[in-house]
């Protein structure tokens, strides 16, 4: 319209100035939020460590023994049985001594994945060390156990053929059941391994028979 002075553009707003005072302290801030989150990923990732078996990703010894007990309570409470299998690969050396230190990992971690996938889903497996694993079974009864030790036997023979090609590996297997065999974790995994090292010293013992009447018969033919 006539007489009115042109409009003029509003000019775009903007924030605040960031002084470098308020630069400094936004600095401090997210470094201190840096150093904050590193840490708790540092707790995160030395907590896992402290409980889990960096090889296989199976619960370790310590894990092992606070979880025993718990259960050991809780079938208490319950008066349920608790089966415990304590296991040991027999020819695990000649596949580190043939095969090399790798193949050997190898076969432990897919034995540790099998060992989880046969589990019922409130059976608990953990690594002990070495070659030596344990399976703690809640609600199993001792008529029942057989048909997991059997499993488990199973499990390592297809392992040991799936990374050797060939029948070299084995097992060994101790069991110790809640309340007959003891009323702590130390007592039921202390009887659960020496009834393991009675089983391999029978399988060693035979294994040197069978080799000691072959070389007779290669002897005499």
């Amino acid at each position: 319209m006539p007489g009115r002075p042109p409009s003029c553009p509003t000019p775009p707003r903007r924030g605040p100035r960031r002084s470098p005072r308020r630069l400094r302290i936004l600095l401090a801030i997210s470094s201190k939020l840096g150093f904050t989150i590193e840490n708790a990923l540092k707790y995160r990732i030395a907590e896992d460590s402290a409980t889990t078996d960096y090889l296989t990703g199976l619960p370790n010894a310590r894990s092992l023994f606070l979880h025993l007990d718990r259960e050991i309570a809780r079938c208490k409470r319950a008066n349920l049985p608790l089966a415990v299998f304590v296991s040991d690969l027999n020819g695990f050396k000649q596949v580190n001594d043939r095969f090399g230190h790798f193949q050997g990992n190898k076969l432990l971690q897919m034995f540790a994945e099998a060992l989880k996938d046969s589990c019922r889903e409130y059976d608990y497996a953990a690594r002990m060390g070495g070659d030596e694993f344990v399976v703690v079974a809640a609600g199993l009864a001792q008529d029942a156990a057989a048909e997991m030790a059997r499993r488990l036997e199973t499990i390592i023979a297809e392992v040991g053929k799936n990374v050797c090609n060939e029948d070299l590996v084995s097992v060994s297997i101790g069991q110790a059941f809640y309340p007959a065999d003891g009323r702590n974790a130390e007592h039921l995994l202390a009887e659960a391994d020496r009834r393991m090292y009675g089983a391999k010293h029978s399988h060693y013992a035979s294994v040197a028979d069978r080799q000691g009447k072959a070389r007779s018969a290669g002897a005499t033919s």
